[in-house]
């Protein structure tokens, strides 16, 4: 399948409208569960295979699906660093669900944060598709680095949101889910790409990157239920999308060669677009955090 940057896009904001629509699934699943866990306790084994049967959280699963196979044929179309930055819409979807979800008009300063990062992930996108590679450079010595970095990273932020400070759980398993969550975009791109160039069949790396993946996307998908379980969906969604480009791109450009027509204005432009996108993804997190306290339809 060759490269098609536009279709890429496409498939990756539809995408994030099924993850924005999972989350909040997924979310009201949980809480019934959980429903005042003023403590932020981690949730129990047996309170999640209580949850994962429910029709609401089975819902958010189906649409999760959707969401990693549309980003698997766009990952197919495009660099990681084009499609990943693209799925920072699912918190403005989010916000905008929530919105229905409580019967609540979108108040003018939402709107404008709403515009504001949706407008500069646009125009970091186009700025990235622009100066992309065709094809990565794989190594797989550098693939193996940072995929560590990045575990370590996780593990990391694991700890802390089981036993640091209460009000920081929910954001701290959240983000740790969402590095894995960049760290498995930036892996599909790899093994893409690897299986185009060799003979993969035989090759130890294609089948470490294969564990890779398998076990990243279990322990992603544990962590983000944490985050639930600890926190309103807002934060969650809000978190993981913007920590989850944040990963991806970096991998693509450090680890995969993406940026090797980067210049430094063009590099400049992306970063201060970048810092405006998650500029309106915090902005929406402190006005609209206190939805998740609010009765929801039924």
């Amino acid at each position: 399948m060759g490269q098609n940057t536009t279709l890429a896009i496409i498939l990756v904001v539809v995408g994030s409208f099924c993850y924005a629509l999972s989350a909040s699934f997924q979310h009201r699943a949980i809480k019934r569960k959980v429903h005042r866990n003023e403590e932020k306790r981690p949730l129990g084994f047996r309170a999640f295979l209580q949850t994962v049967t429910s029709r609401r959280w089975l819902a958010g699963a189906v649409l999760l699906g959707i969401s990693a196979i549309l980003q698997i044929i766009a990952l197919s179309l495009a660099p990681v660093s084009v499609v990943q930055p693209v799925g920072l819409l699912a918190f403005p979807w989010s916000i905008l669900i929530q919105a229905r979800l409580h019967h609540q008009r979108i108040r003018r300063r939402v709107g404008l944060a709403v515009t504001l990062t949706v407008g500069a992930t646009a125009a970091f996108t186009v700025q990235s598709a622009l100066h992309a590679v065709p094809r990565s450079d794989l190594n797989g010595v550098r693939v193996a680095i940072g995929a560590a970095v990045v575990y370590l990273l996780t593990l990391a932020f694991g700890l802390l949101g089981a036993h640091g400070p209460k009000h920081w759980r929910c954001l701290l398993w959240s983000s740790g889910g969402a590095m894995l969550y960049g760290l498995e975009a930036a892996l599909v791109k790899s093994l893409i790409d690897f299986i185009r160039k060799v003979n993969w069949m035989h090759s130890p790396l294609l089948w470490t990157i294969l564990i890779a993946l398998a076990l990243g996307s279990l322990t992603a998908g544990w962590m983000i239920q944490q985050g639930f379980a600890t926190g309103p969906s807002e934060i969650v969604v809000g978190s993981t999308t913007i920590t989850s480009p944040v990963i991806a791109v970096t991998y693509g450009i450090a680890v995969l060669g993406e940026g090797r027509l980067l210049d430094v204005p063009a590099a400049v432009t992306m970063v201060l677009f970048a810092a405006l996108a998650v500029t309106g993804v915090v902005v929406l997190t402190r006005l609209d955090k206190s939805w998740d306290e609010r009765p929801v339809l039924r």
